[in-house]
C-alpha cells in the first residue's frame, strides 16, 4: 500500500467516524427535545449541601 492510499484510508475512516458521531449526538439531542424538554440535570452539586447529605446519611452509619 502506498503512502497516499494509506492516507486516503485513514482521512476517509476519520471521516466517516466524525459523521457517524454527528448523527449520533443529533439523535440524542432529538430525543431530549421530543421527550425530555424540560429535563433539569444539575452540573455541579454546591459543597455545603453535599457536607449536609454525608452528616445527614453517611455520617450516622459509619461505626465508632
Amino acid at each position: 500500500m502506498t503512502p497516499l492510499v494509506l492516507f486516503g484510508a485513514i482521512l476517509l475512516s476519520l471521516a466517516i467516524f466524525l459523521i457517524l458521531a454527528i448523527a449520533f449526538f443529533s439523535l440524542l439531542k432529538y430525543i431530549k427535545k421530543q421527550y425530555y424538554p424540560n429535563w433539569k440535570f444539575p452540573d455541579y452539586i454546591s459543597v455545603g449541601y453535599a457536607e449536609y447529605l454525608y452528616r445527614k446519611f453517611i455520617k450516622k452509619d459509619l461505626p465508632r
